[in-house]
This record gives C-alpha cells, sequence and structure tokens, in this order.
C-alpha cells in the first residue's frame, strides 16, 4: 500500500506553515499529517476554476450566525467557495500551534479574505493583526459593524456625527478625559463640515437615543481606518446592511435570479 497523497502545491503549503511557525522544524510526522490534511481538506480552495475565499469572525453566539450570512451569501455565487476554518477538520498537531497553521495554509491559498467584526475581544483581534501586518492584506476585506472614523468627508449628516460619536464612547482602551478630548475633536470636525451641534448636545442625544456601538480599541479602529483608506473597509449596522456590504466583495456575481 502506498503512502498518503501529496497535494500539487506541497512546496507552497509548507512555506505557509514556515511562516505560521516563524521558522520552526517540522517533524516528518508532522509534515506527512499536514500534507496528508491539506490534501483532503483544501482542494476545493485552490481550485483553479473558481473563486475561493476564507471567512473570518468570531465563532460565539449570536456573533458566528453572521459570519455564516457571510459565508453562504458569498457561496451563492457563481463559482465560489467560501468557508470557515472551523469547518475544516483538525490536523491533530498536538506539539503545535494547529490554528495558526491552518489559518496560514488557508489564508495563502485562498483568493480572498473576508473578516466580520463585532467587538474587540475573541480570536478575531487577533486575526485583525494577522491581516493587517502580513502578506495578507493585500487580499483581505474587513466588515466591522457600525464601524466609523470620525473625519468631515464621514460627517455628512447628525445621524454620522452621533454614531462616531458612540463609537468614541464604546472605546475600551482611553479613560473619560481622553474621551472628552475625542469627543471636543469629533464636534470641531462636525461644525467643519456642516453639521450644528456642541458637546453637550452630542452628549445628550446619545444618552436619550441610546445609540450603540461595538466597544473596539484605538488599536482595532486604526487597523479599520487602514483597510478604509485602501478601499476595503464594508461598514455595516443591520443583517440587510450586512448583505448588502457582503454583495460588494469582489468575485463573480449572485445569480441574476437571486438578484431579484
Amino acid at each position: 500500500m502506498g503512502g498518503p497523497s501529496v497535494p500539487p502545491n506541497a512546496g507552497k503549503i509548507m512555506a505557509a506553515v514556515q511562516r505560521a511557525l516563524r521558522g520552526l522544524d517540522v517533524g516528518s510526522t508532522e509534515a506527512t499529517r499536514i500534507l496528508s490534511w491539506a490534501n483532503s481538506e483544501t482542494p476545493a480552495i485552490y481550485d483553479r476554476d473558481q473563486t475561493a475565499y476564507l471567512v473570518l469572525g468570531s465563532y460565539r453566539d449570536p456573533y458566528l450566525r453572521r459570519v455564516r450570512t457571510v459565508c453562504d451569501r458569498l457561496n451563492r455565487r457563481y463559482g465560489t467557495y467560501a468557508f470557515l476554518i472551523g469547518d475544516l477538520v483538525d490536523i491533530d498537531l498536538p506539539r503545535l500551534p494547529e490554528f495558526r497553521v491552518k489559518f496560514h495554509i488557508t489564508a495563502t491559498l485562498s483568493d480572498y479574505v473576508a473578516a466580520v467584526f463585532e467587538q474587540d475581544a475573541g480570536g478575531e483581534v487577533n486575526e485583525l493583526g494577522k491581516l493587517g501586518e502580513t502578506e495578507y492584506f493585500e487580499k483581505a476585506y474587513v466588515l466591522p459593524r457600525a464601524y466609523h472614523w470620525e473625519t468631515e468627508a464621514n460627517l455628512t449628516n447628525r445621524r454620522a456625527v452621533l454614531a462616531a460619536g458612540a463609537q468614541l464612547m464604546a472605546a475600551t482602551d482611553i479613560d473619560g478625559e481622553a474621551k472628552s478630548t475625542a469627543l471636543e475633536a469629533l464636534v470641531d470636525r462636525a461644525n467643519q463640515a456642516g453639521v450644528d451641534i456642541t458637546v453637550d448636545t452630542l452628549q445628550s442625544e446619545l444618552k436619550e437615543q441610546g445609540i450603540e456601538a461595538p466597544s473596539y480599541s484605538w488599536v482595532h479602529l486604526n487597523d479599520f481606518r487602514l483597510f478604509e483608506l485602501h478601499g476595503r473597509c464594508y461598514p455595516w449596522t443591520t443583517n440587510e446592511e450586512l448583505l448588502d456590504a457582503t454583495d460588494g466583495l469582489p468575485g463573480s456575481p449572485r445569480p441574476n435570479w437571486e438578484q431579484q
């Protein structure tokens, strides 16, 4: 009986493993398991007749439902295969950080990466850092819930100013004094953009209307802004907006009858 089959792109896969492990030596048994896993789990990813999307996000409820919404929406397109790392079987690498290995392999083989964000805690936080600081940045798109960068160009109306204010108030890594200073700067930019509002009015309306925003840190907001400047940030608030944002991602379109 012959040994396990080796995938045609074994070299590319093992290079991804080396990136994941920062050059750590991989034993022969581990390498065999990795290649055997890739041979059975990844052919649909690198099939050149279709567009492959790695979809990232929180696996906790209720966030997972929206991550799967994005995945399912993408899979309605012609010739598209969208998937979650969590849906792939385990490799059985007790010595190694297996998720890192699977992440780098699948991100390497995929045509695009779409990441859904709704909070500043959980595994998706690390995924945002990986996307922003690695070669995967060029193929990655982020879909952050209720993200709103507070520049004049984005402060087109009172509602936009309130959304930006809510995001500032929800930030997790700045104190009250810093938030007050940020709100003052936001109001100045809003006034320059033609929206007549004061800090006191902004705070009162946020309290009265109960506007909520995810508790992103400044680090995450800056990463979202980087993607926004590159035209690859798709903010959303409602489930319908999330579907619209997903439809705006590159790749094959959905069938015409699906878009009626």
